[in-house]
């Protein structure tokens, strides 16, 4: 019965992405009902324009965490793509501390483009008592960190945070001219974590990024910079955000496809390259559908996938972070997504 129902789940996200006409006016409802397992009541949320959001069963059972979100916008999806490449806008949201894009246009980023990055004193601390298979911030070598500190010097917060950005801009260096490829492995758990491995799993086991549907879109994103599709356009951003158990600073490469697949007007990927906890892995998927089955409608339904991967850890500790993550997962969806709705809307 589970494989039946995973099967019709795969066709019903399949049709939104290279749907003929006809099979294709039965969407996005069918995937609403049959893939998420939406009930006619959350639709007409949706209709009404409020988030309705849903935690999901993940490709890895153990590791992975999925947040489905989705709400009907009266606007048009030129300008949610207007609005999604104005990351400053995300201050509206009192969860984020402070933002910054660059990489824009293709210009090469600078390291005075994270200046303003700073990790708080407590996490510094917890940074000097770390070893490599129990840290709960996450370096990709806490050990080259901790020999670069002077930890008895009065300014050793100084010298973390100078280490820090250092690193996270050859981090974006190293990935605009190789790509995960080039990243290596973190090596600050009992296991290493090959980020591109983990990312080409992670869509491989996922149903929201068909390859053989997407047209080029999982190329592009997992093999950047190569396999870019034609059309596409990317930039990165740095962000600080605090969801109540103190400040996470991540950063994240944005892609914009204008031209969309299937059904699909627009699609956006927002793959994340760096998180300091929580998170090894994340990619959030936003996807501007109109209602097929009532063309005269104006606006689209935006519809999220956040799906990531946790760290190896093990028993309690396991439960405890899921159990965090999951609820920042879900707030995280319902915010950006009402943030959008309100701002297209005009309310």
């Amino acid at each position: 019965m589970r494989g039946e129902v995973f099967a019709a789940s795969v066709l019903s996200l399949g049709l939104i992405f290279g749907a003929s006409t006809a099979c294709a006016q039965r969407q996005p409802e069918t995937f609403f009902k049959t893939r998420v397992g939406l009930s006619d009541s959350d639709i007409q949320k949706m209709d009404q324009g409020q988030v309705v959001t849903k935690v999901l069963e993940s490709g890895d059972k153990k590791y992975g965490m999925l947040v489905f979100g989705g709400v009907y916008i009266n606007s048009t999806v030129e300008r949610f793509a207007a609005s999604y490449r104005d990351v400053k806008s995300l201050l509206e949201d009192k969860v984020y501390l402070d933002v910054q894009a660059f990489n824009e246009l293709g210009s090469p980023p600078k390291l005075s483009d994270f200046d303003r990055i700073a990790f708080p004193r407590k996490d510094i601390d917890a940074l000097q008592k770390c070893k490599p298979n129990d840290c709960d911030l996450q370096v990709f070598d806490v050990v080259a960190l901790q020999k670069r500190i002077d930890w008895n010097s009065v300014d050793k917060y100084d010298q973390v945070n100078k280490f820090a950005r250092q690193r996270l801009f050859e981090v974006v260096t190293t990935y605009i001219s190789g790509g995960l490829k080039a990243f290596g492995s973190y090596t600050d758990r009992e296991k290493p974590f090959n980020l591109y491995e983990n990312m080409k799993s992670m869509l491989d086991s996922s149903y929201y990024l068909p390859k053989d549907k997407s047209g080029g879109i999982y190329e592009h994103i997992l093999e950047y910079p190569d396999g870019k599709l034609a059309g596409a356009m990317d930039f990165f951003y740095w962000e600080n955000i605090d969801f109540g158990q103190g400040p996470t600073i991540r950063v994240n490469r944005v892609s914009m496809f204008p031209k969309g697949v299937g059904v699909i007007k627009y699609v956006v990927a927002n793959e994340q390259l760096y998180a300091s906890r929580y998170i090894r892995i994340a990619l959030q998927m936003f996807y501007c559908v109109p209602d097929t089955a009532n063309p005269g409608k104006p606006g689209f339904y935006l519809i999220e996938m956040n799906d990531s991967r946790l760290p190896d850890y093990g028993g309690l500790k396991l439960s405890v972070v899921r159990k965090i993550a999951t609820g920042k997962g879900v707030q995280s969806t319902d915010d950006i997504l009402t943030l959008y709705h309100k701002r297209l809307s005009g309310r």
